[in-house]
């Protein structure tokens, strides 16, 4: 039976560690340039280091693919432009794209230059993905909290290549989603530059009851790295394409780890059908950096087993417990678990202060100095700091694996070998003619020049010949077969055939490297811009524009209804037909606001609901509800914040798809919005209040805490009622709920707001202004709607009798990013 061919993709945040994948296993490698990359503080490879690991990597049949899984801004274009051009004139294999706008400008400008779709994308449906495999995807990287059930369905329904992580660090909230960096600092995910707050301690606070209570701090949101390396084949029957290993910001002994782990984990697999369970390679991964592990969403793990909230970075192998503290002597006494050495790293768990830690440099063994100690020993270690009998110990580096796994890729050793294949004929009078491939179509021909003659003592063997020519020594790669046409009584020199053979080599690795190399020239501006006018030169505003509301109550939509309003975005399925129905009774249009996570298994449900409202539209929260909005009910689609709309080549993309309208990302400034490009009948949509959504995760902050009852579908039947916030260190409280789907949404402390910022808004071609409601009680609602249809008349009515706008009455609130934006 054919077995399809599994792809072992791994990360290389360094040149080093690109070698050290390559030379323990690894397919495929992806990394990232200087520029429009999501590990914007990695190493990194600047242009002529890329070119050399492109170069490195295909002459030993390894495919490179760059990142380039940032959102873009519209000045960025022509950098992007000749950014891509060098890329593929080196001859890379593919690149990874977040931005769609992206994705249309590679797809329409590269010939031939394989897209794949990044995990920034939060792809995680059939409909969305079939929409970007037939706008040029040829692979898409899924959520990381899909389940091998979702992944099987989408590989059935869509048949594109389909990439998965199977080890490494897993982000909370779903990629692509998360702007809790970007809104607390401006350090933006989407741009390359999460500062990791989900790596933070908060308290958790309830804030509809008892106010005064909380819960102590600890690391909420930190999840556990996955691994999966027990359960491969589990992955594999499920139709994937490539499995990917995280950690491009990771050493290159960590990658030489992990993918030497999982090569011989898959190779196990597709030979011999059976799961990999060896101790001492799980020991191996384990020490070499772990947050504790989990199976991850893949693996069905549960909420509780996803995080890690005692310490959000490497704890390494538990070592045993402190049995005294000699405080004079700063000595500890432990009976170990495991073997240590000199120049190991230990850590120390301490509940009463800072974890103590460090190199071990002095260890004792019956009041004796000694370099090393077995498993099982009592021993005492020298270490400064704060420690007490019972303390944890844990062994965070073992010094002796790392100088093996840096064995497996230094000092230029080739472990990685490609077969090639050779005929050779030697004959009489004539030049010995060599003849070598690979499998690849790359052939080189070689003659020497020495002519072949009689022998006058000892002929020329075919085994010595053959030897010969397979001594191919600390080269990429291994002779399989030589065919060998030998005169008889014949004589050449053996320098002769070495030289023939090492220049034979040379050729083939110069034809590997430039197979791939392309050559086009730098594209000119007028083959990337549409010249479109922009929202700064189309015409400036004199009537109203329209005003909508995104809302998710009842109660709410009744006081927001109070007063005029064009047309509301309601999200709530349980009293979806309700709020229809009341909409209608005032006149006002009703959109129903789709999720930004829609799985498959979600879609019946939700169409039959949809099927009995009188819906005027869809705000459109991810890919795969606009092709229901448009193709199977025909009504108008508004693509909202979560498709990151943040230039004029995203806005194209969308309406190639047929959206009706935009909501402009929340991560643009004023500056940068203006030079968007629009077409004349597409709405444009800013909002102007709101706490917006920072995070939307599957597991709850709520899931490591008795306060939790593990019954996320019952959560989800009571959504939208913010019951409970996260505290940070700058007592910032940041509200969650459950959605109708046990998602859990984290919105931002304060909200945006820049009702009374409308005189610079009014520079724009902006058809309506959005304001979104989530916790607010009704006096809240009243006076946001007085204050923001107060300030549209003064602004936009010339008639007004106005003699100044309302100023902001609130006392706590953010402008969120129009002035400041995202570097």
């Amino acid at each position: 039976m054919f077995m399809k061919e599994i792809e072992l993709l791994a990360p290389a945040g360094s040149y080093e560690a690109l070698v050290a994948a390559i030379q323990n296993g690894a397919d495929a490698i992806y990394l990232g340039g200087m520029v429009f990359g999501a590990r914007a503080y990695a190493t990194n490879f600047d242009l002529e280091t890329l070119e050399k690991a492109v170069d490195y990597a295909h002459v030993r049949g390894v495919k490179v693919y760059v990142t380039i899984n940032t959102l873009v801004k519209d000045r960025e274009i022509v950098e992007l432009v000749d950014y891509v051009t060098k890329l593929y004139n080196m001859g890379i294999d593919a690149v990874i794209v977040q931005d769609l706008g992206v994705m249309k400008l590679i797809n329409e400008l590269f010939s031939g230059l394989e897209i794949h779709c990044s995990t920034q994308m939060a792809l995680h449906n059939s409909q969305g993905i079939m929409m970007l495999k037939k706008a040029g995807a040829k692979r898409v990287v899924l959520a990381r909290e899909l389940s091998i059930k979702d992944i099987r369905e989408i590989t059935r329904n869509t048949g594109i290549e389909i990439e998965v992580f199977v080890h490494g660090a897993l982000c909370y909230c779903y990629s692509g989603l998360c702007l809790m960096s970007s809104l607390i600092g401006g350090r933006s995910g989407n741009r390359g530059r999460c500062a990791q707050p989900c790596r933070r301690t908060y308290e958790i606070l309830p804030l509809k009851d008892d106010k005064t209570s909380k819960i102590q701090k600890a690391y909420y949101m930190s999840t556990r790295d996955l691994k999966t390396i027990e359960n491969i084949g589990k992955i594999i029957e499920s139709g994937v394409t490539s499995l990917k290993i995280e950690g491009r910001m990771k050493k290159p002994q960590y990658v030489a780890s992990i993918v030497r782990s999982y090569r011989k984990s898959i190779d196990n697999y597709m030979l011999n059908k059976t799961q990999l369970n060896q101790e001492a390679t799980v020991k191996e991964i384990t020490q070499i950096f772990n947050r504790k592990f989990t199976k991850g969403y893949l693996l069905n793990s549960s909420p509780e087993e996803m995080l890690n909230v005692e310490k959000p970075n490497n704890r390494g192998i538990f070592l045993g417990r402190v049995e005294n503290y000699d405080g004079k002597g700063k000595k500890f006494k432990i009976k170990i678990l495991e073997d240590i050495r000199q120049g190991d790293g230990i850590e120390i768990w301490s509940n009463k202060s800072e974890n103590p830690g460090g190199i071990i440099n002095k260890m004792y063994k019956e009041n004796k100095l000694i370099h090393e100690a077995k498993k099982g020993d009592i021993i005492e270690i020298q270490l400064f700091g704060t420690i007490n009998k019972g303390d944890e110990v844990y062994k965070t580096l073992d010094l002796q694996l790392m100088r093996d796994l840096e064995k497996t890729y230094s000092h230029d050793i080739e472990n990685r070998k490609v077969k090639i294949y050779g005929e050779v004929n030697v004959e009489r009078g004539m030049p010995l003619k060599l003849h070598v491939w690979d499998m690849e179509g790359n052939t080189v021909h070689k003659e020497t020049e020495t002519i072949v003659e009689e022998a006058e003592k000892v002929p020329l063997t075919a085994k010595k010949l053959t030897e010969n020519l397979r001594k191919l020594g600390n080269t990429p790669f291994q002779l399989e077969d030589m065919k060998v046409e030998l005169q008889s009584n014949v004589a050449l020199p053996i320098s002769i055939i070495n030289q023939v053979r090492r220049e034979a080599i040379e050729e083939l690795v110069k034809l590997r490297i430039n197979k791939s190399k392309r050559m086009i020239k730098p594209i000119e501006q007028s083959k990337i811009f549409e010249n479109q006018r922009t929202l700064h030169t189309k015409k400036r505003h004199t009537t109203l524009p329209k005003l909508s509301a995104k809302v998710d109550g009842i109660q709410q939509l009744k006081n927001i209804l109070e007063f005029p309003i064009d047309r509301i975005y309601y999200g709530n399925i349980l009293d979806l037909q309700e709020a229809v129905k009341i909409c209608k009774e005032k006149g006002v249009e009703v959109y129903y606001r789709s999720p930004s996570i829609l799985k498959d298994k979600d879609q019946e449900k939700l169409r039959t609901i949809l099927h009995h409202c009188s819906l005027d539209g869809i705000l459109a929260g991810e890919l795969g509800i606009i092709d229901y909005g448009k193709n199977i009910v025909d009504l108008p689609v508004i693509a909202d914040t979560t498709l990151n709309v943040m230039n004029s080549k995203t806005i194209s993309f969308l309406q190639e798809k047929g959206i009706d309208g935009i909501t402009i990302s929340t991560e643009l400034d004023l500056k940068n919005i203006k030079t968007l490009e629009i077409s004349d009948g597409i709405e444009t949509e800013a909002i102007i209040y709101g706490k917006l959504p920072v995070m939307i995760t599957e597991t709850c902050p709520l899931a490591s805490i008795n306060k939790c009852h593990h019954q996320c579908n019952s959560c989800s039947q009571n959504p939208f009622q913010y019951l409970w916030g996260l505290k940070d260190e700058k007592k910032a409280v940041f509200p969650f709920t459950k959605d109708n789907w046990g998602r859990t949404i984290i919105v931002n402390n304060h909200p945006l707001y820049i009702i009374d910022k409308m005189d610079d808004l009014k520079e724009l071609y902006i058809t309506s202004f959005r304001l979104d409601f989530t916790d607010e009680e009704p006096p809240g609602i009243r006076r946001i709607m007085a204050d923001c249809w107060n300030n549209m008349k003064y602004y936009y009515d010339e008639n007004t009798n106005n003699h100044k706008p309302y100023e902001n009455k609130i006392d706590r609130f953010t402008r969120g990013h129009y002035y400041r934006g995202v570097e």
